[in-house]
């Protein structure tokens, strides 16, 4: 593995995102069953890893790319188990038996998917990143949330890996969800197109967003006329993010702003750039 230390890469994730942290451990709280797991969970830690595999990947072409890690985080679900008290034993030989099979039989390669930068920003309360759809993860076993964002050679992609936290084996659950998530992020580059471009001298591709960019105070009214949804269309799209995050109806609070009840707390979903994301809780009281 000490040959891939000649890979250049950068590393310029936020500082908190090295670090572990237990959100909550009060259980009534929204942020119960929420962790972030540093760096130090594991050996080599993740951005080595993903250093070690990049090189791997890449050994073919005839330049060693240039790597830019922007976001290498790591959350664990467990919301479900820890209420129930299926984990009251602690996470460890227990693990295996009560949690995860609801993903055993999942395609790992369907758990990965493109992350907007822009959602994923805008996430005022960050224990919102460590959340999965029904979709993902419908029998709400115990899991692993990865997010990777990286530059290579020009070519910016951003994933979000769901893995399982059963272990298969002697395995490592964690280590092996790391692993996952690297591969199935590294798989969004093409080694020959890279090659390609290089040669060519071709310039970094931008990003693609989902959404068009804000329009000017000018423009803003014909714009939104050309590219905007229907109310009941955006209502809808909020809905969305409001089932997947377990909570109630909608309600419009604003042009763009939807309010969705979620028990103890509500949570402000902002639909006004052509996509819908959750930025803040809100509190309950003074609600009607």
């Amino acid at each position: 593995m000490a040959k891939s230390d000649s890979l250049q890469l950068r590393d310029m994730r936020p500082s908190a995102e090295k670090e572990g942290k237990i959100f909550s451990l009060l259980i009534t709280s929204k942020e119960y069953g929420i962790l972030r797991a540093g760096d130090a969970k594991l050996s080599p830690p993740p951005v080595r890893l993903l250093q070690h595999e990049a090189f791997e990947k890449f050994a073919a072409m005839d330049h060693q790319p240039q790597v830019t890690v922007y976001h290498f985080v790591i959350y664990e679900n467990m919301r479900s188990q820890l209420r129930s008290g299926a984990l009251g034993a602690g996470v460890g030989g227990v693990l295996g038996g009560l949690i995860g099979n609801a993903m055993a039989s999942h395609d790992a390669s369907s758990q990965t998917s493109i992350v907007d930068e822009r959602t994923f920003s805008s996430t005022s309360d960050e224990y919102l990143r460590g959340m999965y759809t029904s979709t993902e993860n419908p029998d709400k076993a115990s899991v692993y949330i990865i997010y990777i964002d990286t530059d290579i050679d020009g070519k910016k992609v951003f994933t979000r890996t769901v893995a399982s936290m059963k272990p298969h084996g002697d395995q490592n659950p964690f280590a092996d969800g790391v692993r996952l998530a690297i591969k199935n992020h590294l798989s969004r580059y093409e080694v020959g197109a890279m090659a390609t471009a290089a040669t060519a001298s071709v310039a970094p591709t931008a990003p693609t967003v989902t959404s068009a960019a804000p329009a000017t105070t000018a423009d803003a009214s014909t714009q939104a006329s050309q590219t905007a949804p229907t109310d009941g269309a955006t209502m809808s799209m909020a809905q969305s993010v409001a089932n997947q995050l377990r909570c109630g109806a909608v309600r419009a609070d604003g042009n763009s702003i939807f309010v969705a009840s979620c028990g103890s707390y509500d949570v402000a979903i902002d639909c006004g750039d052509g996509s819908c994301h959750p930025t803040h809780t809100v509190s309950t009281k003074g609600n009607q």
